[in-house]
C-alpha cells in the first residue's frame, strides 16, 4: 500500500525534495543559472520525441484541441486570476498569472490520461498544440492578466519561448528516436525539471515567506484545481464529449508546464512568485494522480 502510494506520487515527492534542497543549500544556484534555457529546450524535446504525427487523425481531434486551447489560454486564466486576486498579494498573483499563462505539460498530461483510461493520442495532440502556440499566447495572456500591475517583458518572453520551442523541434528533427531509450529520456527529463526547481528556489530564497501567506497560496492552488475540474467537466457534459476524450481535455487544459513557468518567472525574482508556481504544479500533479487512481 505504502510502496504503491510512493510510486504513484514519486514525481510530486521529487519536486518537493528539490524545492527543499533549494531552501537548505542554495549555494550551487549560480552554477546552474546558465543551464536554465538548455534544460527547458531539452524538456520540450522530450515532449515531442517519438510522436508519430502521420498516425494522428487530425480531423476528428481538431474541435476538442481547439476547445482545450480556448479553456487553457482564455477561460481558465481569466476566471482563475479573479479568484487569485480576491485572496492574495501582488507577488503571489504574478506567480499564479505566470502558471496560468504557460502551455500544457505534455509528459504529465499524456501519462495521466493514459493511466485514467483516456485518449492518449488526443492528449498528445492537445499538448503539442498548446506548446507550439505558447510563444505568442503566453506573453499575450500574461500581459492581459497582470499588465496593469507590472511591466511584462513581452518581447523577451516571446523570444525565449520561440528559442526553446524552436530548439526542441530542431532536436526532435535531428536526433534519431532510437538514439535514446525511453528510460534514459524519462530519467533525464526528471533530472532536468528537478534542476530547474532547485535553481529557481535557491535563486530567490524562501525564508522570507510568511507561513500564513504560504498557506493562502496552497488554498488558492487547490481552488484553481477545482475550478479547472468544474470548467472541463461542464464542457464535457454540455457538448456530449465521451469519457476517454474528456480525460484528455481535462489534463491538457489544466496541467501546466513547470519548466516554462519557471523560465518565464526569472525577471520577477520574488520568493512568493516561485512558491506560487511550484505549489500550483504540485497540486495539479497530486490531483492528476488522484483522478487517474480513482478511475
Amino acid at each position: 500500500m505504502i510502496r504503491t502510494a510512493l510510486a504513484r506520487f514519486s514525481n510530486v515527492l521529487l519536486v518537493l525534495g528539490a524545492a527543499g534542497v533549494g531552501v537548505a543549500a542554495p549555494q550551487l544556484s549560480p552554477y546552474f543559472d546558465p543551464l536554465i534555457t538548455p534544460l527547458v529546450v531539452f524538456l520540450v524535446f522530450t515532449s515531442l520525441r517519438g510522436v508519430r504525427f502521420g498516425s494522428i487523425d487530425y480531423s476528428s481531434y481538431a474541435a476538442i484541441v481547439g476547445l482545450s486551447l480556448f479553456l487553457s489560454y482564455v477561460v481558465l486564466p481569466l476566471a482563475g486570476i479573479r479568484l487569485v486576486e480576491l485572496a492574495l498579494s501582488d507577488a503571489a498573483v504574478i506567480g499564479f498569472a505566470i502558471a496560468l499563462s504557460v502551455p500544457a505539460t505534455a509528459g504529465s498530461a499524456i501519462i495521466w490520461t493514459r493511466l485514467a483510461g483516456g485518449d492518449a493520442q488526443l492528449a498528445t495532440m492537445g499538448s503539442i498544440a498548446s506548446l507550439l502556440v505558447a510563444p505568442v499566447a503566453t506573453p499575450l495572456v500574461l500581459t492581459r492578466l497582470v499588465g496593469s500591475r507590472i511591466a511584462v517583458p513581452t518581447t523577451s518572453i516571446l523570444t525565449d519561448l520561440a528559442v526553446i520551442v524552436g530548439g526542441g523541434v530542431l532536436l526532435t528533427a535531428i536526433v534519431p528516436t532510437e538514439a535514446l531509450s525511453t528510460e534514459t529520456v524519462e530519467r533525464s527529463s526528471t533530472l532536468a525539471i528537478l534542476l530547474l526547481i532547485y535553481t529557481a528556489v535557491a535563486g530567490v530564497g524562501v525564508f522570507g515567506i510568511d507561513a500564513r501567506a504560504l498557506l493562502g497560496v496552497v488554498g488558492v492552488a487547490v481552488l484553481l484545481f477545482c475550478l479547472g475540474v468544474a470548467l472541463t467537466a461542464g464542457c464535457q457534459r454540455a457538448l456530449g464529449i465521451g469519457r476517454d476524450r474528456g480525460f484528455a481535455l481535462w489534463f491538457t487544459t489544466n496541467l501546466k508546464n513547470l519548466g516554462i513557468a519557471l523560465l518565464v518567472s526569472l525577471p520577477f525574482a520574488e520568493p512568493l512568485v516561485t512558491a506560487a508556481i511550484i505549489v500550483y504544479y504540485v497540486v495539479q500533479q497530486t490531483g492528476g494522480a488522484v483522478i487517474a487512481d480513482a478511475t
